[in-house]
């Protein structure tokens, strides 16, 4: 199955070596939510989430049925691949 939305915002990570609070009180202030609300992996270990180095949020998402990422690309005149699937 694909789903398909819009993209609302983009944060690179900070720099390294800064603490957890630090890094939850940054992705608050670019999400407007708690790290612990929307991160799928919250509850794993700091340093797993701290490697990360973007986090995305994505507006209006939907499944489109009976169709694959090839399929919607070529419909829509991509022909380079993603720079990021996510799952």
């Amino acid at each position: 199955m694909v789903a398909v939305g819009s993209l609302d915002r983009v944060w690179l990570a900070g720099p390294e070596g800064v603490s957890e609070q630090e890094l939850q009180d940054a992705f608050r202030t670019c999400f407007g939510a708690e790290w612990t609300e929307v991160l799928d992996a919250a509850d794993i270990s700091f340093a797993y989430n701290a490697a990360n180095d973007a986090y995305l949020s994505v507006r209006d998402l939907r499944p489109v049925a009976n169709r694959i990422l090839d399929e919607l690309l070529e419909k829509n005149g991509s022909v380079q691949p993603p720079n990021i699937i996510v799952s």
